[in-house]
């Protein structure tokens, strides 16, 4: 059954396992959302650099041209110049030592050098500022113009950053600060800020005195964390849902094993109460028939009127006393497979019966009744059906028995017709055939509410003509019988015409050549029983078929006799006081096999064989339901090859 914590065990694991799975998918996000930022920033460092690679490659031209001619005209310098720097949008010009324009490379753009501020330092260093534009001064080798200024757009600048989409980066210089338009942005506040990742790199260019810091900052666009968010959440309510619902199935195994313990308990402890009331019922069976059989005897040999009619007054009550037994068996039987019906544990017990000795049980079983009540049983046989069917003798007896002592309860007819066939249909359209039982009463029949006994068992009352009331249990456990093997049972029935009840019963043709029961006659049999009440009914009914019979109603009595009398066919009773009938068995089967005789062994219990532990590992013991019954006995005894 496992743990009562097994469900909180359960309910934990998932939600570490969810835990897991969402730190798992945040880990992976944050990797991917860095990956992408660290991806853009070095795109933006390497764009940088090359670009401003570029303007350096281009000023060391410009102060090369100078350093290798003693003397540049401005219309030299205009023309390589203006070519040179026409690419990056740049601008160079020089200037005199009083800070006058000298050269200019592109004459063109002289009026955007309007707003040109130019002072000294007090170190006498030159500094320059022209609105839109970055610019670097050098000193060159031309005593007339010893500055040389290049311009650097910053439209040009703001050009290339744009091309970096998503991303806010910010040139900082000495006297301007240039934006990208992602800065535009307002940045990320509170929650958001968990998703913003930022950079600076400082710049030095010392020989060009110019140095500036270069910032990058990264958002992530929202929609994307949006995304992440209900992928997180979706997982989470998929963990939390997963993680209740292994929980609550968990929960619910523990009630279904906890119920089907209680079932088993249940039925436990109803087999043995069951076995407790079968042992002394049997006992009052046994001892009425045989009580019923000396008076029998005794009847041939009285002559006297008197003695005739004591006689058959004390036979009236001997068969009161033997129908009473059968319906207290039966009523026994019924609350045994109605509990099993209900937790789905019936199964069936298969083997050959011979069909006209078992008709000629069921006229037995209800002759003490006729005797005394006046109603009749009739049973018909239809002249196609085999002599020998394999299938489950007492479940079928119990059916039958169950519909015919309704039908003679509740009845007001005096006679009720049992007829049985075999459809030929049902072999040449179905793999398992069924048998057909149809019983039939002439009574007053049953009203639309008595038909829900079928349904409702325990809220059906029904009063008849005679003043008997009942729940409809037997017709309720006849239909649950028949629903857990296979079969089917239909009931129509006509206030003041009678009711008709039809039962198809799973069967199986038997193929096998039965041994008749004079040929054991001679043969040596072994009885083992501890109660003596069995034991000697058992003994009485099978003195009349064999001539050797031995008992014993303990293990090593049993063991003794058996090892001595060498008996062909030995019956034990499952449930012993020193030991099992199994256990039994199999250390006579040990004693067998160093003498080398055969034996046929028989098991001998009031329960089902499938409540037996370990008969599975014995199919050549044959099992046998209390009470032992001569006709079932001979019949599995005749196909023992």
């Amino acid at each position: 059954m496992g743990s009562k914590y097994t469900p909180s065990i359960h309910l934990l694991t998932g939600l570490l396992v969810t835990l897991l799975l969402i730190c798992l998918t945040l880990a992976h996000t944050t990797h991917e959302f860095k990956a992408v930022y660290q991806k853009k920033a070095q795109a933006v460092f390497a764009s940088s650099q090359d670009m401003f690679l570029q303007h350096r490659i281009m000023l060391d031209a410009l102060r090369s041209f100078f350093h290798a001619s003693e003397a540049v005209s401005p219309q030299e310098f205009e023309i390589f110049a203006k070519d040179l720097l026409r690419i990056k949008s740049a601008l160079a010009f020089t200037l005199r030592p009083d800070l006058q324009l000298a050269y200019l490379s592109d004459p063109s753009r002289l009026s955007e050098l309007q707003r040109l501020q130019l002072h000294r330092t007090e170190q006498g260093e030159l500094q320059a500022q022209l609105m839109d534009y970055l610019l670097v001064s050098l000193k060159i080798d031309e005593p007339n113009m010893p500055y040389l200024i290049y311009a650097i757009s910053q439209k040009r600048i703001l050009t290339r950053i744009d091309q970096e989409q998503n991303i806010c980066v910010t040139y900082q210089f000495e006297h301007s600060i240039v934006r990208s338009s992602a800065c535009d942005k307002p940045p990320a506040v509170g929650f958001w800020r968990l998703f913003t990742y930022s950079d600076e790199q400082f710049v030095v260019l010392s020989e060009y005195q110019t140095q500036f810091n270069l910032q990058v900052y990264y958002q992530v666009p929202r929609a994307e964390v949006i995304e992440i968010l209900v992928i997180i959440l979706s997982i989470a309510s998929l963990g939390l849902a997963f993680s209740v619902l292994w929980f609550v199935k968990a929960r619910h195994r523990q009630v279904v094993q906890r119920i089907e313990c209680e079932n088993r308990s249940k039925l436990a402890l109803l087999a043995s109460i069951n076995h407790e009331i079968r042992t002394p019922i049997n006992a009052l069976l046994g001892y009425s028939k045989l009580l019923k059989k000396t008076l029998s005897r005794q009847e041939a040999q009285l002559r006297l009127h008197h003695a005739e009619q004591e006689d058959k007054a004390l036979s009236t009550i001997v068969d009161k006393m033997i129908w009473s037994a059968n319906l207290l068996y039966s009523v026994a039987e019924n609350t045994l497979n109605y509990s099993k019906a209900e937790v789905g544990k019936l199964q069936l017990d298969q083997h050959p019966v011979n069909l006209r000795e078992y008709v000629e049980r069921i006229q037995e079983y209800y002759r003490a009744f006729n005797s005394t009540s006046g109603k009749t049983l009739s049973v018909t046989i239809s002249d196609t059906l085999p002599d020998w069917l394999v299938l489950d003798g007492t479940k079928l007896f119990q059916l039958i028995t169950n519909i015919i002592n309704n039908a003679f309860k509740y009845s007001t007819g005096e006679q009720v017709h049992c007829y049985m066939d075999l459809p030929m249909l049902s072999l040449q359209v179905s793999t398992s055939p069924m048998l057909r039982i149809l019983i039939r009463d002439f009574g007053e029949g049953m009203s639309w509410r008595a038909k829900q006994a079928l349904d409702e068992p325990f809220n059906y009352q029904s009063v008849s003509s005679h003043g008997i009331s009942g729940m409809g249990l037997g017709l309720y456990t006849c239909k649950r019988l028949l629903e857990q093997i296979g079969g089917k049972l239909r009931l129509r029935s006509q206030e003041g015409q009678g009711t008709t009840v039809l039962l198809r019963f799973p069967c199986q043709l038997h193929c096998g050549v039965p041994v008749p029961t004079n040929h054991y006659a001679q043969q040596s049999l072994l009885l083992v029983d501890d109660n003596l009440f069995n034991l000697e009914i058992c003994r009485s009914v099978l003195e009349s078929h064999f001539t050797h019979i031995h008992s014993a109603d303990r293990a090593e009595e049993a063991l003794r006799l058996f090892s001595t009398q060498r008996p062909f066919i030995v019956i034990v009773d499952y449930r012993l006081k020193d030991t099992d009938g199994l256990a039994l068995i199999k250390q006579m089967v040990i004693a067998q096999a160093e003498h080398f005789w055969a034996c046929q062994f028989f098991m001998l219990s009031a329960n089902d064989r499938h409540e037996i532990p370990d008969l599975a590992q014995f199919p050549e013991v044959i099992f046998m339901q209390k009470p032992f019954s001569l006709e079932v006995f001979f019949s599995k005894l005749a196909v023992v090859q």
